[in-house]
């Protein structure tokens, strides 16, 4: 049988549960020691086994538990000189809940599949945990040295994540970020250097901060964030000449060939006889042979409505080769031939373009700033409430949040994208006796948790002194 959870996380009791709740992290950082000093020894054992037991265990009644209890601990060292001189003593007391680890709500929630030992075996019980490929629903099943033990990662992603927000609190939080949104952008427009000034300072700062360390979102010492203007071009001239390269490895003759179609709507029934439509894509020099590469075209491809099936046809005019030799049909007549030359033609002359454009134009501050402020749109206005619970939802998209707050995926019962949960690093202590893999959400059990010299493989809270208090209490006649 297990125990009600009743007031389990009291501030008051102030007892430190297996639980990754805030509550218990706040008992964790208000406990002190008990004062043995003035207890009997009935009263000190009394003390230690509560406060270990409120731990270890919780869950369990203690008549369960002292049948589960064992007396010899286990430890291992080495028997032979090496141990002499200054090797910490082993701490054997603190093997006295040794028994619990081997039970299978334990060992999932040591492997932080779960955000405390109930919830373990709350999952457990709903059948979304395996033990070597088999679904096991009993708590305390004993795992064995080599078992292979796994829990459902959607389980895993709502224990450890973030709590999933109600349409009415996402709607409220994302209201409050469009109106920032929107008076930033006012402001951008109306001042944009005085913001741009503001924004860089900012980033030297936060670089500077966290220096040689990695974070995201903050830019580097080399980034944009120095105060001289010459630098900082220079800085976004490197950026430029990146975002080229990034861009002529995307563009091939097949990407050119399909840029040329799409120009021009498939439905569209006016005759194309102006190159002015083409030099957006591919500027003044080049209009003309795209317009000479797109009315060489037969109407069927043009008028093709499907990327997949324009993207069968552009296969035939611009064949792939494999061992010298192209793979599937092939149009061969003189005008694909043409064709195919006139876009090779095109394509040489349109990545020395993108080359001239980003290379040989650098960008002066007032550039960077005009570019940068000229893309800063406002979002459009949110529907009221009742018009989004009747729909269900709303559009958003942000520069930093793509989709509502934290319902990018109603259909999850998680905060969505994932976040982990607030103060997890706290709980984040990794077993020595598992093997965890997190991506595929499965672990290992190694073999039963032991004490070596200074230290033991049983995670606890307490110190040395209270588990040999309440070791005492269970074993009856003391050490």
């Amino acid at each position: 049988m297990t125990r009600r959870a009743q007031n389990l996380n009291s501030l008051v009791r102030g007892r430190i549960r297996p639980s990754m709740n805030k509550y218990n992290l706040f008992n964790l950082y208000k406990k002190s020691k008990p004062n043995f000093r003035i207890m009997t020894l009935y009263q000190q054992k009394w003390a230690a086994k509560q406060e270990t037991r409120a731990y270890h265990g919780e869950h369990i009644k203690e008549k369960r538990w002292q049948t589960l209890f064992e007396k010899k601990l286990k430890g291992v060292a080495q028997l032979d000189a090496s141990l002499k001189g200054n090797v910490p003593p082993t701490p054997m007391v603190l093997q006295t809940f040794a028994a619990l680890e081997k039970r299978l709500d334990y060992a999932v929630f040591r492997a932080l599949f779960a955000s405390s030992v109930r919830q373990s075996k709350k999952f457990i019980l709903n059948g979304h945990v395996k033990v070597n490929g088999v679904v096991i629903k009993h708590p305390s099943y004993t795992l064995s040295p080599g078992d292979i033990f796994s829990v459902d990662p959607d389980r895993v992603l709502e224990a450890l994540g973030a709590k999933k927000p109600s349409l009415k609190e996402s709607y409220k939080i994302d209201k409050f970020q469009v109106i920032k949104w929107q008076n930033y952008v006012n402001e951008v427009k109306q001042n944009p250097r005085k913001v741009w000034e503001k924004k860089m300072d900012k980033q030297k700062k936060l670089a500077s901060l966290y220096k040689n360390l990695e974070v995201p979102g903050v830019l580097t010492e080399n980034s944009f964030v120095s105060t001289d203007i010459e630098q900082r071009k220079k800085n976004m001239q490197d950026y430029k000449l990146k975002k080229m390269k990034e861009i002529q490895n995307s563009i091939d003759r097949k990407s050119v060939l399909k840029d040329i179609i799409r120009t021009i709507p498939f439905d569209s029934t006016t005759p194309v006889e102006n190159p002015d439509s083409f030099k957006e894509q591919f500027g003044d020099k080049l209009a003309s042979k795209a317009l000479q590469i797109y009315q060489q075209l037969p109407a069927k491809i043009t008028k093709i409505g499907t990327d997949k099936e324009l993207m069968e046809e552009i296969n035939k005019i611009i064949p792939t080769f494999k061992d010298g030799k192209p793979v599937g049909e092939v149009y061969e007549d003189s005008n694909f031939k043409k064709i195919r030359a006139l876009v090779s033609e095109l394509h040489t002359e349109y990545l020395e373009k993108i080359r001239v454009d980003f290379a040989e134009k650098p960008l002066a501050e007032d550039e960077l700033i005009k570019i940068w402020s000229d893309n800063l749109k406002k979002h459009p206005p949110i529907p009221p409430f009742s018009e989004v619970e009747e729909k269900g939802g709303y559009f958003l998209r942000l520069p930093w949040q793509k989709g509502m707050f934290g319902l990018a995926d109603p259909s999850k019962c998680y905060f969505t994208p994932w976040k982990p949960r607030q103060f997890l690093p706290v709980f984040a202590v990794l077993p020595k006796h598992l093997e965890i893999s997190f991506p595929t959400c499965h672990a290992v059990y190694l073999r039963d948790p032991v004490a070596r010299p200074g230290e033991s493989e049983v995670i606890s809270p307490f110190d040395e002194d209270i588990h040999e208090r309440s070791y005492m209490y269970y074993v009856k006649n003391g050490m």
